[in-house]
Parts: structure tokens; C-alpha cells; sequence
């Protein structure tokens, strides 16, 4: 668990400030439309705040998954007593088919 949290922290530190810089340049692009020649701005800091959103998501399901492992009981596989199948132990006996 002191794992998982310390993977938390740093995923939340950089996806943080992932998306702070990606929505700064969002907003610098948008103010100074002298600089905005083709919203190359506007594209860059779109797409890096959504990629400091997948790997937010990414990293959240890294942890969840570990978190799901580490807590499922390994052991021997236990059979139920009673069973709604019916088993059959009756036995067919074959004839000699000639041809």
C-alpha cells in the first residue's frame, strides 16, 4: 500500500503539472493573438494536456490493477460439496460391428 501511494504522488505531481502547462499555453495563445500564427500554440498545449490526462488515467489503472493483484487470495482451489450436475457412473458396453 506505502508502494501504490508513492506511485500516486508522483503521478499526480506530474500529470499536475502537465496539465498547468498545457492549459498556461492554452491561455497564452487565446490572449496574444499576435504570436497565434496558426494556432500552433493552441495545438501544443492542447495536446499536452491531454496526454498528462492519459497518462493520469494510465497510471491510475497501473495502480488499481497492482492494488487488485496483491489483494486476491492464491491458494488451492476449493471444490463445493454439493453439486446441482448429476453424475452418471453407468458404463456402455460395445458390440463388434463386422462388415
Amino acid at each position: 500500500m506505502e508502494a501504490n501511494q508513492k506511485v500516486m504522488d508522483a503521478l499526480k505531481w506530474v500529470s499536475g503539472t502537465g496539465c498547468t502547462i498545457g492549459i498556461l499555453l492554452v491561455l497564452f495563445s487565446f490572449f496574444v493573438s499576435g504570436y497565434n500564427k496558426g494556432y500552433i500554440l493552441t495545438t501544443i498545449g492542447i495536446t499536452i494536456a491531454l496526454s498528462a490526462a492519459s497518462i493520469f488515467l494510465i497510471g491510475i489503472l497501473f495502480v488499481l490493477t497492482e492494488e487488485m493483484t496483491q489483494n486476491t487470495k492464491k491458494g488451492q482451489r476449493i471444490v463445493p460439496e454439493s453439486s446441482k450436475l448429476i453424475k452418471f457412473k453407468a458404463k456402455a458396453k460395445r458390440r463388434k460391428v463386422s462388415i
